[in-house]
Parts: structure tokens; C-alpha cells; sequence
């Protein structure tokens, strides 16, 4: 008898932990969702919407809606299915998009939606995910899309996520001539404190190729394209900075150039970033997105914020340009600029953003620049237009209180 109770309410205490932990993993994936939802509300310039919601202890569903808020004509809406286990909940579905209120995939196109999967830990808030693009084949009377398809794939914590993705090879031909777009690869970390007040972006896309091809004209084709790039707002300062790669530009195969450009913007005030984000969202919460403002009513924000924005040059931002560099044997060229520019922020609040389009107010201004530039293997060209000797090889370039010379000579004014 005894034993029989013993096993009875040993099987009660195991039933109702798998049932409670079952109830928790559902609240907590809900929770997770909602957070997450709310992050990329704040972050992004999106409408986040959950419709047809069915919670549940075992399963759950409903769809996730985001609509632009630039257009709002224009939405992407995932429908999920989230299984609940006692460690983790794993999503499918599938993704929409929504344009004037046609569907893009189950009205325009005759290729199946792209699918998706995700998996969030229970404990840890940990998750991953991936998009599946369908390879699609395309065509009407003129115009013909062939695309081999793409993924992508996420992972992380809310605070902390990784996006990669791979977009295959696609072509895009009518009447009048042709686009070859090849493989795509990015990837893009996003990182923030608990708050919110301090974040990392890394982001790096590259593009094997771009061919256009049209009747009666030269065959463009561009390869091995590339950016990287990388934001920064800590406890002081806003760093960002970026490199943008040619490999190489060819016109009927034939070579015209290669360029890399890299650059970086830093002392840019923190407190006054993060002081002039929250006055925008506060001016313009519930009413008209700042792209949509016209003329008048942009003018009158930009003079409501104009304190804000001056603090952002407190601190004398300064831009420095890595290198800017273009090779060409077809042109002769083999040229490389590098240098930095500072704007001196000491008692700018007392400069105006009233009246740029005048001189006198754009001198003020001007008169804070102060920098050095390298410019090595200049072109023949920019030597005419300065009227330097053709042997010239390498220019020192100052600008000094808003004042350029070069090579100690002095410039007309930059603006």
C-alpha cells in the first residue's frame, strides 16, 4: 500500500515538474519574443506587429508582421508554429512580403515562399535561425529573372546577434540587354549594453561580380566588390569607419581601373548622440517619420534641435582618410591621397545651422577646419587644373583655419 502511494505521488511530483517546466518554457519563450520584438521596434525604422496569437503549453502560434514606416504600403510577415520542449522552443514557417496588398510570392510570383526555422534556449535566451530563399525562374513575354536562391542565418542573444547570408548568382534579361549579378556574402554583428546606451556594428558585404550588357553599348563589368564597415558608441565617443574595394572595372574586357577607399570618422560626443536620438524620437513620436517631413516642417525640427546638434562637435570630430587609392593602366594612373581633417569644437555652441547658403555664415564655419593630406603619383590632369609642372609627384595638401595651400602655395578658398 505504501509502496503504491509512494509510486503514485512520485508520478504526480514528475507530471506536474514536466508540466511546469513545460508552462515555463512557453511563458519564457513568449517573454524572449516580445523583448526581441520591442528591440528591433526601437532600433530599426519598423512597425513590429503580432497577430492571431495562440499560446499554449505544448505549441503556440500566431504571425509576426513589419511594416516600413517610410511606407507603410510595403510589409513582411512571417507566420510561426513554435513547438515547446523542456529546453528549448524550436519556430518554422514561412515569409511574406506585401506590396499595395498583393502578395509577392502567392500572388505575382509562381515560386514557392521562402521557408524559415529557429531555435531559442529556455534558460539562456540563446538563439538560431535560418531563411531559405528558393532558387526561381521567372519569366513573361520580354523579361526573364533566373536566381539559384540565398540563405541566411542568425544567432545570439538579443543584446548580442550575428547575421550571415548568401545570395547565389542571378540574371536579369529583357529586349535590350542583360544584368549578371554574382554570389553575394555578408555578414553583420550587433552588440549593446543592458541599457541600450552603449553598441557595436561590424558589417562586411562582398559581390563577385556585376556585368550589364546592352545593345549598341560597351559591356560594363565590375569584380571583386567589397565593404566593410564598423559603428561604435561607447561611454565618450561615436567611432565609425569603413573600406569600400574595386578589384577590378572592365569595359568590353578590357581593364580600366582597381581603387580602395578607407576611411574613418571619430571624437564624435557620445552623450550627445545618444541626448540628440531621444529629442528626435520625443519630436516626431506619433506624429510624421522625419523622412516624410517636408521643407517647413524639417526646417522648424532642425531649429528645435539645433542645441543637440551642435553638441555633437564638442569634442573636434575628425575624419581621417586611410588611403584613397586608384590604379589604372589604361590611364596611366597609380595614385594614393591619405591625410586627416579635424573641426575645432571649442565654443561651437555659439555657430548657428541658420543661413548655411550664405558666405558669411558658411566662413564661420569653415574657419574651425584644420588638416594635412598626402597625395602621391597625382594624375596629369589634376596637376593642369592647379597649374603645377607635369613632374610633379606628390602634393602636401594643408588646410589651415578653413584656408587650403598646396605644396605652400595658397588655394581659393574651399568654399
Amino acid at each position: 500500500m505504501r509502496k503504491g502511494l509512494l509510486a503514485v505521488t512520485a508520478v504526480v511530483l514528475v507530471g506536474g515538474g514536466y508540466l511546469a517546466a513545460q508552462a515555463y518554457s512557453s511563458e519564457r519563450f513568449d517573454d524572449e519574443l516580445t523583448r526581441g520584438l520591442n528591440n528591433l521596434e526601437e532600433n530599426e525604422d519598423l512597425t513590429v506587429e503580432r497577430q492571431d496569437i495562440k499560446k499554449g503549453w505544448f505549441t503556440s502560434s500566431g504571425e509576426i508582421i513589419l511594416t516600413a514606416k517610410r511606407d507603410e504600403r510595403f510589409s513582411v510577415s512571417f507566420p510561426y508554429t513554435a513547438n515547446h520542449g523542456l529546453t528549448s522552443t524550436r519556430l518554422s514557417g514561412e515569409m511574406e512580403v506585401v506590396a499595395d496588398d498583393q502578395a509577392l510570392f502567392a500572388d505575382k510570383l509562381e515560386v514557392a515562399p521562402p521557408r524559415w526555422h529557429a531555435e531559442i534556449e529556455t534558460l539562456s535566451g540563446d538563439f538560431t535561425g535560418r531563411l531559405d530563399v528558393s532558387a526561381m525562374d521567372i519569366q513573361d513575354a520580354d523579361n526573364r529573372l533566373t536566381s539559384e536562391g540565398g540563405f541566411f542565418t542568425i544567432k545570439g542573444q538579443p543584446d548580442d546577434a550575428r547575421l550571415d547570408g548568401e545570395i547565389a548568382p542571378w540574371e536579369f534579361r529583357n529586349e535590350e540587354g542583360s544584368l549578371e549579378v554574382g554570389r553575394l556574402t555578408l555578414t553583420s554583428r550587433y552588440q549593446q549594453d543592458e541599457a541600450g546606451q552603449q553598441r557595436d556594428q561590424q558589417a562586411s558585404i562582398s559581390l563577385d561580380s556585376l556585368v550589364v550588357a546592352r545593345d549598341y553599348n560597351p559591356t560594363v563589368e565590375l569584380a571583386d566588390m567589397g565593404y566593410e564597415g564598423n559603428l561604435s558608441l561607447g561611454a565618450d565617443e561615436l567611432q565609425l569607419g569603413g573600406t569600400l574595394k574595386l578589384g577590378e572595372a572592365r569595359v568590353d574586357d578590357e581593364p580600366l581601373l582597381s581603387g580602395e577607399l578607407a576611411f574613418s570618422l571619430s571624437q564624435i560626443n557620445a552623450d550627445a548622440v545618444r541626448t540628440l536620438e531621444t529629442a528626435i524620437d520625443e519630436a516626431t513620436s506619433g506624429g510624421t517619420p522625419i523622412e516624410e517631413l517636408n521643407d517647413e516642417e524639417l526646417a522648424a525640427l532642425i531649429e528645435r534641435l539645433e542645441p543637440q546638434v551642435l553638441a555633437l562637435f564638442a569634442d573636434s570630430p575628425k575624419l581621417t582618410l586611410e588611403h584613397l587609392a586608384v590604379k589604372s593602366d589604361l590611364l596611366s594612373m597609380d595614385t594614393d591621397l591619405s591625410g586627416e581633417l579635424t573641426f575645432d569644437g571649442d565654443g561651437v555652441e555659439n555657430l548657428s545651422l541658420d543661413d548655411l547658403d550664405k558666405p558669411k555664415q558658411r566662413l564661420r564655419w569653415m574657419r574651425r577646419l584644420d588638416g594635412e593630406f598626402d597625395w602621391q603619383g597625382v594624375p596629369p590632369m589634376a596637376l593642369m587644373q592647379l597649374g603645377l609642372p607635369m613632374t610633379t609627384e606628390r602634393l602636401e595638401i594643408l588646410i589651415e583655419n578653413g584656408r587650403p595651400s598646396v605644396n605652400g602655395q595658397p588655394l581659393p578658398p574651399l568654399l
